[in-house]
This record gives structure tokens, sequence and C-alpha cells, in this order.
């Protein structure tokens, strides 16, 4: 039988820590909720301390359903986090991006970002057409091809400019750029025409070295002179056997000739603050589950609040506290008639933004601007 796949379902410390909440609310220890989950042997409480502690990765739903039944609790007090679980991407789509990730591993920022964008467009075009992902092989395989093809157009582009430097030539900015537009197709024209393709090579060279638009200002000579050595610099890529394998950069091939760099790649940083911000928000919602205001709720009531609190943070990370912008989006939370016919009071909606808002906006000051700029920067203390 084949083994659990390491992404599926693990009993989060999460969850247990939510489990052991609704025990001590309860006012049960570990061995009376045993006794009342119907267990008598000897021990029994280990069962209960393994679960609230993480450390029973694949517990059975009824074993959770009889501890929220001893505990006079349900799955709406622990949907939240088991929400936040069925959110994320699937174990294939996990595993897929694990085998992109090391197809990326060692590419500069700027390709990188490009082998990112191409993946998406694939997703974007499945999804247009409402037609299935292609099999993670499939799209593997895709992003590999990619890749290789930007590597060498990058390889390509810098040849351009030995061919340049060494032929003597003087082109200027505009023109050089245009020589190497022209080389990358005259490269692909080279690759199409490997092999058993061989006899369609002049033809493809010919419409590849056919000037465009843009490009009228390109001399003869100076396209005649990148071509040759482009023609060359394949002949011996193709001797060794270097033309189905990405090539190593060499020091500073590639940076670009003009002295632009590509961004820092900061996606990494950008994940670090998103989830600090969300252990930030769950510290603030215990803070806030103390107030005075919503003092004598239930359980129940409390998940309604919390999900309102979670709206101001999210109010104040894009929305300026006091600007007419927060007001108008506190006020249609207030009064929003769906949530209004579930209990929520828009006075107390009010009252609770009056203080929650300017107490998230003095938290969040201390995780700092987020590295992507995706929300507010918070105001200089």
């Amino acid at each position: 039988m084949k083994s659990r796949a390491g992404d599926r379902f693990k009993f989060r410390p999460e969850l247990g820590r939510r489990l052991r909440e609704l025990r001590i609310r309860a006012g049960l220890t570990q061995q009376m909720l045993a006794l009342a989950m119907g267990s008598q042997r000897k021990g029994n409480y280990t069962v209960v301390s393994r679960l609230e502690n993480g450390r029973m990765e694949n517990p059975g739903i009824g074993l959770v359903a009889d501890y929220l039944r001893a505990c006079r609790g349900g799955f709406a007090d622990i949907l939240e986090v088991m929400d936040r679980y069925t959110a994320q991407p699937t174990v294939v789509e996990v595993e897929t991006s694990r085998a992109l990730a090391r197809v990326r591993e060692y590419l500069p920022a700027k390709v990188d970002r490009a082998v990112e964008r191409f993946d998406r467009g694939v997703r974007r075009r499945a999804e247009e057409k409402h037609e299935p992902l292609p099999a993670a092989q499939e799209r593997v395989k895709r992003a590999r091809s990619f890749v290789l093809s930007q590597v060498w157009a990058r390889r390509v582009r810098r040849r351009v400019v030995d061919i340049i430097e060494t032929e003597h030539l003087r082109p200027g900015p505009d023109n050089e750029r245009h020589l190497q537009s022209i080389a990358v197709r005259v490269w692909s024209a080279l690759n199409r025409s490997r092999g058993r393709r061989a006899g369609r090579r002049p033809a493809l060279l010919e419409q590849a070295a056919t000037l465009r638009a843009g490009e009228e200002a390109v001399r003869p000579e100076h396209l005649q002179a990148a071509r040759d050595g482009l023609i060359e610099f394949f002949g011996q890529a193709e001797m060794a056997g270097q033309l189905d394998v990405a090539p190593q950069f060499e020091p500073g091939e590639d940076k670009s000739k003009y002295g632009f760099q590509p961004k820092p790649d900061r996606r990494q940083d950008g994940k670090a603050w998103d989830k600090a911000r969300e252990a930030l928000a769950e510290q603030f919602w215990q803070e806030v589950g103390k107030m005075p205001e919503l003092a004598g709720f239930d359980s129940r009531q409390l998940l309604l609040w919390h999900s309102v609190v979670r709206q101001f943070c999210t109010i104040v990370d894009y929305r300026e506290p006091g600007s007419a912008a927060c007001r108008r989006e506190v006020e249609a939370l207030a009064t929003d008639a769906h949530f209004s016919a579930r209990g929520r009071d828009p006075a107390l909606v009010r009252r609770l933004a009056e203080v929650v808002i300017p107490r998230w906006e003095e938290l969040r000051s201390t995780l700092g601007p987020h590295p992507l700029g995706r929300v507010r920067p918070p105001a200089a203390t």
C-alpha cells in the first residue's frame, strides 16, 4: 500500500491548542475528558494529551467528534482552522510547485520571474478554456523547455555584444538591441533546423534575418557580422552537445551591459511578513476577546465577532485610519444586512471599530513595511 504523501493532512498543533481551549472552557481535566469520551482503561488521558499537543498526526474524524462532544462543543469551534487547511493548494499542486522550483533553483532572478509568468500563463489559459491543467510532468517539461530557451537567448544576446566588440562595430545602443533581437530569431531558426530538418535552414535563416518595423537602421555589414558569428557559435555548441542543456553562466554574464540590475527576489521575505502578520492578528484577537464589549457572548457568537475584527485589520492594512475611505468601509460592515440578520449589532460594530482600528495600527507598525509593497506602510511613530 502506498504511504501517505507528506503534504496530506496532519493534525496541526494549532488545532490541538483550539481543542485544549474548549476543554478548559468546559472545566474538564484531561482525565475527566477521557472518561467523558468513554475511555475507561488506565492511562486513557494520554490520547487526549497527544491530540492536544499535535503528536497524533492522523486521528480519525470519529475521535475528534468524540472529543468535541465531551467538551459540549461542535465542529463550528474548529471551523476556521480547518478552513485554512482546505484553502491550501492540493497535494498535486504542491508537488508540481516543488518540481518547478527545482527547475528554477539556480536561475538568475529575471529568468526565474519569466519562468513563473510562463507557468502562470499555462494555468490561466487552461482556466479560460475550461480545460483541466496539464499533468505535472507536462508542466515541468514545458517549464524546462522555456528555461532552456530563456537561458540560451541571454547567452546569444551576450554573444552579440562580444561580436560587436571583437569586430569593432559601432551600431549605437538602439541598433545593438535590434541586433540582439535579430540574433535570437537567427538562433531559433538554427535550432529548429537541426538533424533531419537541415534542408529548411536557408529559408528559415533568411526569414529570421529579415528586418522588421523599427529595425531599418541596422546596417547590412553589422547584420552579416552578427549572423556569421552566431552561426559559428551555434556550430561550436552543437559539436559540444550543449544545445539541450542550459549553459552555465560565466561571471558577469547574467548582468546587462548597460548596468541594469533586476530587482532582488523578495518573495520569501514577503511570505515571512505575511506569516508574522497572521500570528500578530491571532494574538490581537486574544486581546480583543477579553474586551468588556464582548463579555457575555458564547463561543459561536465570538466566532462572528472574530470575523469582524479580522475585517477591521484588513481595512487598516489598506486604508488610513480616520480617512473617509476607512469610515465608509466600517459603516458598510456595520450595516451589512446579511450579517445583521445573524445577530451582528451595528452599534457594537461601530464601538469596536473605535477601539480596534487604532490599536491594530499601533501593533502592525512593529512589522514594518511589506517587502513587496502589497499593503499600506504603517504610520511612522
